[in-house]
């Protein structure tokens, strides 16, 4: 197609003549395994496959192509929940428009309040939605072109709903639908809809596969070290997440029995830097495991996972690899004050040796390494059972009262933890490891049992708090 440039002979050109290409308005640099689907006319088209494959990015190429030069386009662009539309496809369409320099085509603002519509000069344009009401779905009028992010996290109604509304007649319209497969375990509506069932043949979607393999625009060494770091040894995991692989198997007895999708997104979370931030620990050699989160108005945002092993830092520990990471993502940067910060873990860690030092406990090491001061510990003398603690977690859960940013190797691990016989956690964690999943259910304990400076004990008052 004319004006588009395979991405790898792109990468390979140099800095200033790359920006002089970009900014030509003419050439567009298309990772090599989507080229033979840019300009497509399909009515369904779904991507799909691993972490970092560049599906965004090139929707938004083609897309935007589309826009300047149909006659008529109005496309809709959502995720399931409408505020998390922002940070993800929109800004990879501002993205895209400002490292081409067609600003002086588009009129929108990337301001935190804008609207997010995006208009050409011609008249066309892009417009934001949202799933998570049927309000937000029948403002769809008129659309030419309909794109679901994170497609797995909508409805098989949704995907209905949205479908009927593709019947203008101004245009050849399209629905694109964007997914990772690794959430769709067995009997997820999409596969059944699209991958294994007899209706596949009369929907006959463009189905487009990538992994990060095949995005040029990312160092793959650096992303597969990090989708490695997320699955954590598990090669099922990192078959999944890094290779497209689908879903293994769903989960007959979930532990945490009240978690939703509609719990996460892929945004990242706007730091309070002026409220008090929490951060639970769970002490592992390999991994070693923290999890941050913050409380604002009664709900809890589990914003970032930390973590690191004896290799990560050249003479630091585990646990001191991590307090070195949150002291230079947070600390250095202002993003976090730390006496702000409240600490909570394992409960072991209050005795016995931490890392080298055989006289100092793994609590020791955390409070040193990230200049706290003892007050900032809170530590129950033991732990919860697996049992009650889940009972906690799902009843915050099922209220709305925690929310997920971008912390898929969490989110991954509580959709895959199963109650055992007990009703506890043994067998998942000696299937699967669940160190996150620890540090988050410590965390929680830490919200809604620590008052006034110690730990509750009657269940029924913890209970009682969580709302």
């Amino acid at each position: 197609m004319k004006g588009v440039l395979k991405a790898s002979k792109f990468i390979q050109l140099p800095e200033d003549f790359k920006t002089k290409l970009l900014k030509s308005k003419v050439v567009i640099p298309v990772n090599d395994t989507f080229i033979p689907y840019f300009g497509n006319r399909d009515e369904i088209v779904l991507l799909y496959g691993s972490y970092g494959s560049g599906k965004s990015k090139f929707v938004a190429q083609d897309l935007i192509e589309k826009c300047r030069k149909d006659e008529y386009f109005k496309c809709f662009y959502l995720r399931k929940i409408f505020e998390e539309v922002r940070k993800s496809f929109f800004d990879d369409l501002c993205t895209e428009i400002e490292e081409r320099g067609l600003q002086d085509e588009f009129s929108y603002s990337r301001r935190d309040n804008s609207s997010m519509i995006i208009t050409h000069r011609n008249g066309n344009k892009f417009v934001p939605a949202g799933a998570s009401d049927s309000k937000n779905l029948k403002s769809i009028k008129d659309a030419s072109h309909i794109v679901c992010e994170e497609f797995d996290q909508f409805t098989n109604k949704d995907f209905g709903f949205l479908f009927s509304r593709l019947r203008t007649e101004k245009a050849q319209t399209q629905f694109y639908g964007m997914f990772n497969t690794e959430p769709l375990v067995e009997g997820h509506w999409i596969r059944e809809t699209f991958f294994n069932s007899k209706q596949e043949s009369h929907l006959k979607p463009l189905k487009i596969f990538g992994t990060y393999l095949d995005n040029y625009f990312i160092n793959k060494e650096d992303y597969e070290a990090k989708l490695r770091l997320i699955a954590n040894g598990r090669e099922h995991v990192f078959q999944a997440i890094a290779m497209g692989e689908f879903g293994i198997s769903s989960n007959d007895n979930p532990f945490f029995y009240t978690y939703k999708p509609e719990h996460s997104t892929l945004n990242d979370y706007p730091i309070d830097s002026t409220k008090p931030v929490e951060i639970s620990f769970d002490f592992n050699i390999n991994p070693c495991t923290a999890v941050i989160s913050q409380k604002i108005s009664n709900i809890i945002h589990v914003f970032d996972i930390i973590l690191e092993n004896q290799n990560s830092y050249a003479g630091l520990s585990s646990l001191e690899a991590v307090c070195k990471t949150i002291n230079d993502k947070y600390f250095v940067t202002g993003k976090i004050k730390p006496y702000l910060v409240r600490v909570t873990g394992d409960s072991s860690g209050r005795s016995g040796s931490a890392d080298r030092q055989s006289s100092r406990t793994f609590y020791y090491t955390i409070q040193n390494g990230l200049k706290l001061n003892e007050g900032q510990i809170c530590v129950r003398k033991s732990n919860l059972t697996h049992v009650f603690s889940g009972k906690m977690c799902n009843n915050a859960m099922g209220k709305n009262l925690i929310r997920f940013w971008n912390v898929n190797v969490l989110t991954m691990d509580i959709g895959r933890a199963f109650a055992d016989r007990d009703g506890g956690l043994d067998e998942a964690k000696k299937k699967y490891g669940l160190h996150c999943v620890d540090a988050f259910r410590y965390l929680i304990d830490l919200y809604y049992s620590y008052v006034g400076n110690s730990f509750l004990t009657d269940p029924t008052r913890i209970l009682n708090n969580i709302q």
